[in-house]
């Protein structure tokens, strides 16, 4: 249930947040080396390239909703990321920031 943190409603953004952790699914291509995560039931989506993750990152245009995200080169993205191995986690915001780097995937 989402707590009353705006003091003028629910927290939707954290409540979908936990929603989509709970509903997302991921696949690894071993042959294009590339890592997929979907948030919840597929969706259109724009792809958005972040620079400082060095990840795709897709985002509903219109709420803005961080909807899933791509590593391509898995492999070298790992090693670098963790170069001591080990599980992985990659923190990206529920919505993506209005003004935020929207450089658009190539």
């Amino acid at each position: 249930m989402a707590d009353d943190t705006t003091g003028g409603g629910p927290d939707y953004a954290e409540e979908n947040a936990l929603r989509n952790a709970s509903e997302s699914l991921h696949t690894y291509d071993q042959v294009a080396d590339t890592f997929t995560a979907v948030f919840g039931a597929p969706v259109p989506a724009a792809t958005i390239y972040d620079e400082e993750r060095e990840v795709l990152v897709r985002v509903e245009p219109r709420s803005r909703a961080v909807v899933g995200f791509t590593i391509p080169n898995f492999k070298a993205w790992y090693a670098k990321n963790y170069p001591d191995g080990g599980e992985w986690e990659l923190d990206l915001p529920p919505t993506w920031p209005e003004g935020g780097d929207d450089t658009p995937a190539n």
